[in-house]
């Protein structure tokens, strides 16, 4: 999993506009300079404090997992319920992943778990709101069985059940204090699990 944001694909769609437009204008347009946020201007945070974020990434996470749960153990069938808790690249790898494990005829018995649930940091002027408030965690997988067509376990025998990940979650404005998860890699510093 490759960790990708919002705004490498604003910008992306941006630059194509821009060059898919360029021919077309008989001369440039000249640049209007960014807004400067008048010293009257004030910032308004998302949460009240950290443990505020903290509380509102574990009940993200948490609601992310049983729809997870319930999309795998379904075979993977209307994946696309799974945009409700999820954003950015990371829902695009998840709902690819969810494709093949449908065209595989796999599904998921059991319930993932986690714990251990860790701020690393909270960034609510972060661009795009992503990465807003990331998270470490132990996610465990001990009680997750994948079955093919014939309900043959697939799992191999030698699966780590306990993984930390770091977590990231992106918030997008006009839904006050509402996250989904926008990124989601495997954490290799310790103290997480």
């Amino acid at each position: 999993m490759r960790p990708h944001s919002r705004e490498n694909l604003a910008k992306l769609v941006i630059l194509t506009v821009v060059v898919g437009l360029s021919g077309c204008a008989a001369t440039p347009e000249p640049t209007p300079p960014p807004p400067v946020p008048s010293p009257t201007e004030t910032f308004t945070p998302i949460f009240a404090n950290n443990d505020e974020a903290l509380a509102a990434a574990t009940t993200a996470y948490a609601a992310y997992e049983e729809l997870a749960t319930v999309v795998a153990s379904e075979g993977a069938i209307n994946p696309e319920r799974i945009q409700a808790v999820t954003s950015g690249s990371y829902e695009q790898f998840l709902l690819a992943d969810l494709a093949e494990a449908r065209s595989a005829g796999l599904r998921t018995i059991g319930t993932a778990t986690f714990d251990g649930v860790r701020l690393q940091r909270v960034d609510e002027r972060a661009t795009g709101g992503v990465s807003v408030v990331v998270v470490y965690l132990c996610s465990d997988v001990s009680q997750v069985d994948v079955l093919d067509a014939n309900n043959a376990s697939q799992v191999a025998a030698d699966r780590v059940p306990r993984t930390a990940l770091e977590v990231g979650f992106d918030w997008e404005p006009g839904l006050d204090g509402v996250l989904t998860v926008g990124s989601r890699v495997a954490w290799k510093g310790g103290g997480v699990c």
